[in-house]
């Protein structure tokens, strides 16, 4: 592919992209609230495509086409297990914007903070945001270095194709906040399916028809079955690998914080309604698209390198188009994690560590401190792992803050105590058990920390004394909801 004509079109994109994140920024106050979370203003469709882009990241038309056609239509259970985790933000997402409403939270930290009483628990739980998700931030600039360096033949060489999204996405992320973000993710997100759609279309075409593509592939039993070719898919592994899946709805902060921006409850629902129909057919889109790949380029031994093979075998124009809609997939979740990592830097952090400080000040300081953001995150991306693995590692990490969460929506009797000591548990089980290369069972680290967190809340819970705030904070959630539904 010419990487002028490439350039120059991925040039046109991101100059509509940032038409619409300069309109979003001149429709932004300059208070933290306009400035991350839009004030709450968002509406159902836009709240449902910023929901979908923010989740659906270069992970899915780079990684897990890759997944799929190395590893087989395990990859396919693998991901429905995340959709069947829509059943917590079902659950809890109602929860989580009624506190956003009724006690001004507009980082998911804040939350633990009051709940718990203990603003030095929402500064730990912030900086381990930062340390948990640089990695997959990492995935979006791996994803479009690895995509751009790979269809140019390297004409645009991997660090460049990074360097350029991060600072693609710093740009508008910084100039408009969370209304541009939300805005330009729409556009994303319709972009990303549209896209999918069309290299679908060309690629079973290219495959011989779906007919034929499955015909070739009764042939390999083992591709559409688990295991896998490969035994990936055993079951030690596929519990590693989905149960980080299943949680991420309320273990990533840049999702959770979706729960906060919808105007109303209806908007919340149709938020959480148009993300299923999103979810699911991307999803279905993504795994047929690898295993065509399967048929088509079975000679690739690297998951990151099967869509750019399949892109240089399509019509340029619809690899091109393929590639803006990755590319926005990469940028959509880059700026909507950088945005929440600078909220918990500016509220979680510096607030709590002086709590003086003015709004105004702690925004300004919660911009400057995204440059540290993004250069930790391109430096990251220089390592170049595996798309799927970096991504699900971040999501293992973050598990260990889900029962405190949990815990604090729903159960009263739990405490400071309880939640700080779930939370320290997790991380230094997982942390012990990665440094010593242990896999109990050979599942992963994670897991175990997300089991021994969840019995320590629950067992430091039952010693501790029955929180009084914990009480009112329940009683005030449910009086919200309760009249939001009736109302």
């Amino acid at each position: 592919m010419d990487p002028l004509t490439l350039t120059l079109c991925l040039a046109c994109f991101f100059a509509v992209c940032f038409f619409i994140a300069h309109y979003g920024k001149s429709r932004t106050g300059r208070s933290t609230e306009e400035y991350f979370i839009a004030g709450r203003r968002i509406g159902g469709f836009v709240a449902a495509l910023t929901y979908s882009a923010t989740t659906y990241s270069a992970f899915m038309m780079v990684g897990l086409v890759g997944l799929t056609a190395i590893h087989g239509v395990g990859a396919l259970g693998f991901e429905l297990i995340y959709l069947m985790g829509l059943v917590l933000a079902v659950a809890f997402g109602l929860r989580f914007y009624a506190a956003g409403r009724v006690w001004g939270f507009i980082t998911p930290a804040q939350l633990l903070s009051y709940r718990f009483q203990s603003p030095f628990l929402g500064v730990v739980v912030a900086v381990l945001y930062h340390v948990f998700l640089i990695p997959y931030m990492a995935v979006q600039l791996i994803g479009a270095g690895s995509l751009l360096s790979g269809v140019t033949g390297g004409a645009i060489p991997f660090e460049a194709g990074a360097i350029a999204l991060a600072a693609v996405a710093f740009a508008y992320t910084l100039w408009g906040g969370m209304r541009a973000v939300a805005w330009t993710d729409a556009l994303q997100s319709l972009v990303m399916l549209a896209s999918s759609i069309a290299m679908l279309i060309v690629v079973f075409q290219l495959a011989g028809g779906f007919t034929q593509v499955f015909a070739k592939l009764s042939s390999e039993p083992e591709v559409l079955s688990v295991p896998g070719p490969h035994g990936k898919f055993v079951i030690p592994v596929f519990i590693s690998m989905t149960v980080p899946w299943f949680f991420f709805s309320i273990s990533n902060p840049q999702v959770v914080q979706r729960f906060y921006i919808p105007r109303s409850v209806r908007s919340l629902r149709d938020m959480l309604r148009g993300f299923l129909v999103f979810g699911f057919t991307y999803t279905i889109i993504v795994t047929l698209l690898g295993l065509a790949a399967h048929v088509l380029v079975p000679h690739i031994d690297n998951q990151n390198m099967v869509t750019p093979a399949l892109l240089t075998m399509v019509p340029e124009p619809i690899a091109v188009l393929v590639i803006i809609g990755i590319l926005a997939a990469s940028i959509s979740t880059l700026d909507s994690i950088m945005l929440t990592l600078s909220s918990a830097f500016a509220l979680d952090v510096v607030k709590a560590l002086r709590p003086t400080c003015s709004d105004s000040l702690a925004l300004k300081l919660g911009k400057a401190f995204m440059v540290v953001i993004i250069l930790a995150t391109v430096a990251f991306s220089f390592t170049r792992g595996l798309i799927v693995e970096l991504a699900v590692t971040s999501s293992m990490w973050l598990l260990q803050l889900v029962p405190a969460f949990i815990a604090a929506l729903v159960w009263s009797r739990a405490g400071r105590l309880s939640a700080a000591s779930s939370i320290g548990v997790g991380v230094a089980v997982t942390a012990i058990l990665s440094l010593l290369g242990v896999n109990p069972l050979k599942v992963s680290p994670g897991i175990w920390g997300f089991i021994a967190s969840s019995i320590t809340l629950i067992s430091v819970a039952l010693m501790e004394s029955p929180s009084r705030v914990g009480a009112s904070f329940k009683q005030g959630l449910e009086e919200f909801i309760k009249s939001s539904l009736t109302a």
